[in-house]
């Protein structure tokens, strides 16, 4: 990741009014985002870009945030990835799902901020990428 660069995020939920609200909360925190409305889209957006994390529900037509997770996880393992539904409640990653972290609907929208903040900084790709970014730098 360039020097500088946002994080950037693609938040996946086959709701219009939830996928545009969380992109403009993510934006207004700083990040760069992209949005899929179902699993099939998010494949096609991973063909051209790969996202640091990825925002996904779990209940979609076509193909569900848990099929989806489970491609993103052989695929891009690196990429951190939270699940949402409104099905569920608690914040414990629900049994089977190979999400980072799980979200439940209708929280407040700090805690899905916090959980974001808390996985970007912590995935190991992200801090190697950071590393390579700064060892010229104490090398000179």
């Amino acid at each position: 990741m360039p020097n500088g660069a946002k994080p950037q995020i693609l938040v996946v939920d086959d709701e219009p009014c939830m996928r545009e609200s969380l992109g403009m909360l993510l934006v207004a925190s700083g990040y760069d985002v992209a949005e899929a409305d179902d699993g099939v889209s998010a494949l096609s957006h991973l063909n051209r870009t790969v996202p640091d994390l990825i925002v996904t529900d779990l209940n979609m037509p076509q193909m569900s945030g848990l099929e989806l997770i489970s491609h993103v996880r052989s695929r891009y393992p690196s990429i951190s990835i939270v699940a949402m539904s409104g099905d569920y409640q608690g914040d414990a990653v629900l049994a089977g799902i190979m999400a980072d972290r799980f979200y439940p609907k209708g929280q407040h929208p700090h805690n899905l901020l916090t959980t974001i903040a808390s996985l970007i900084a912590t995935n190991p790709a992200r801090a190697s990428a950071h590393q390579s970014r700064i060892a010229p730098e104490l090398v000179s």
